[in-house]
Formats: C-alpha cells, structure tokens, sequence
C-alpha cells in the first residue's frame, strides 16, 4: 500500500487534534482539584463521582491518543520504505514530508509529563494509564544502564581498526550509556524521543538532549554514529551527522544495518559476532557481503563458510568511503 504526502498531513492533523483533546482533559483534571501524583495506585482521600467521570474520560482520551500516535508512527515508516526501495533516495525531501508527524509524535513523548508543581522534581505527573508518556516509553522507571558486552565490542572494534574518535553520537540511546564507557576521552552525544530518558542521563552528567533524532544535527558532525536497537531514519541521521571518513556501528534488530549497508560511499568492513568464546569479541572482516544481512540469522553475512551463528544483534561496522 503506497502512502503519500496527502496521507502523512493527515495522520498528523487526526494526532495533533487527539493531542489537544488531551490537553483538554488536563485542565479537567485540575479543576477536579486532584492533586497531580507520579504513584500508579495514588487515588483520592475521598472519591466523588465527578474525579471519577474524569478519569474514565482521560484513559478514553489517552487510549485515542495513542491509537492515533501509532497510526502517525505507522505512516512514517511506510513513507520512508518507499523511499528505501527507489534507486535514488533523496532524504532531504522525506525529512520535509514527514515533519509534521514527527513533531507531533514527539508532543506525545511529552504528554503527562513535566516539573511536579510541589516538588519542582521533573517526572511523569499522572498515574501510567493517563500518561501517554509514560505509556509510549521505553524506559520507564529506569536509570542509565551500561552493558558489559557492548563495551567490549565498541573497545575491540576501536582497537582493531584504530579508531581515535573525538566526538561519538549514540541517537535512539534510551537510558543505555555504554558508549561513555567505551570511550573515555571522547565527547558522547545521546539523543531521544523519551524525555525522561534524556532528563535522567542529563541529571546524571550526560550530554543528553530531548529530540527527534531524524532532524537532529551533532555540531561539527560525529567521528562514531552507534545505531543500536533504535530504529531510526538511519540514513538521514547519518547524512546529516558524520564526518568525513567516519564510522558507523550498527546492529540489525531493527534492520540498522541493512538500512546503512544500502547507502552509497559506505562500506561494511567487520562484524562482531553477539555471543563470543573468551573474554575478547572477535571481529570478522574477510569475505564480507552487505548484502547478505538477515534479521532472523537465515544467511550470513558472509558469503563464504562461516563457524558462527548470525543473529540480528551482530555489531556490523561500517566506513565512509573517502575515495
């Protein structure tokens, strides 16, 4: 099914009314006079029939919220495939097409949440079910996470090919800061969708912003884009973000890396198998085939005999082509 411009508008205007329905019901909610709560089972000392018929109207309202985020989300994702399947791609004009759905579905990334007006605490102001924040959030409740396995991969790789980064760019990061830890020395940009994700890493240190990563631009470009279980407009993000001669290191969980094997002037040069005997990732980076990238492991992406298992967590990495 082809989904064009007039589709896209129109996902987003059906989002942005559900947005203002919403705000509404907000100011419903405060006149009702109940005190705003981040406590899932938080209820009144008292319960009336009017905070009651409140409620029940919020979780309506936030239900059609989020039904119309995930069809806008949807629209996105088959416009952009389209483009994926032309010979050539011009990003710059999906970026325009799209903007407006993506604005409004960062709005609900917001939604619910904000400064507790008693505590001055940034946090989601609502119990779960009328926080579409909270709802649409992958990484609710948690704090900035590292994972040892990816810190030896991104190290193993830098040592391998020599990779001395000034500036690494980690978009779709949630609450995973194992970037930081892997290079030391180097500046880390992390950037998301999920505001409290991003409020959590910046409170911890962090360079983290609140934004969409499509359109977002590192300043001065990045030496490392990482690409980790995001699911992102890869190319866009890398077009607009890396420098010249840069690196990319992607996993296909959610098809990164075929996404990045596709473009012109970039070439797939190792792969860090998931799971590894040892301490020490080992890194493939003969007989490679970019063409050969399987979500669910059926090939390899090599194209000779391989003595490993392909899963979609595989690191590829990934050079821009100076040549």
């Amino acid at each position: 099914m082809t989904t064009t411009v007039s589709d896209l508008r129109l996902a987003a205007e059906r989002l942005r009314k559900a947005l203002a329905e919403y705000e509404s019901f907000l100011s419903g909610w405060q006149d009702a006079n109940e005190p705003l709560s981040n406590d899932d089972h938080a209820t009144p000392a008292e319960p009336d029939a009017t905070m009651q018929e409140v409620q029940e109207s919020g979780v309506a309202v936030t239900n059609d919220v989020l039904e119309r985020y995930h069809a806008a989300s949807d629209a996105v994702t088959g416009y952009v495939q389209q483009t994926r399947d032309q010979t050539d791609s011009d990003w710059s004009e999906v970026i325009a097409a799209t903007e407006p759905v993506r604005k409004a579905t960062l709005a609900v990334h917001a939604a619910g949440y904000g400064t507790h007006p008693e505590t001055g605490e940034r946090d989601y102001l609502l119990p779960a079910e009328l926080c579409p924040a909270r709802r649409v959030s992958m990484n609710a409740g948690t704090s900035p996470v590292t994972f040892t396995d990816r810190i030896a991969q991104y190290r193993a790789v830098a040592n391998r090919f020599g990779i001395d980064a000034d500036v690494v760019y980690h978009p779709g990061s949630g609450h995973g800061v194992s970037p930081s830890v892997a290079f030391p020395e180097t500046d880390v940009t992390y950037v998301d969708v999920d505001v409290a994700a991003m409020d959590d890493l910046a409170a911890a240190g962090y360079a983290a912003r609140w934004a969409d990563a499509t359109t977002y631009t590192v300043g001065g470009g990045a030496d490392v884009i990482i690409l980790r279980n995001a699911g992102l407009v890869e190319e866009a993000i890398v077009e607009r973000n890396l420098r010249a001669g840069g690196w990319v290191f992607a996993n296909d969980h959610l098809e990164s890396a075929r996404h990045v094997a596709g473009m012109g002037r970039i070439e797939l040069l190792g792969v860090v198998p998931d799971d590894w005997p040892g301490d020490t990732p080992r890194i493939e980076t003969t007989d490679l085939d970019p063409s050969h990238i399987e979500r669910e492991g059926k090939m390899s992406p090599q194209s000779g005999s391989t003595d490993w298992e392909v899963s979609p967590l595989d690191l590829y990495v990934f050079r821009e082509s100076t040549c």
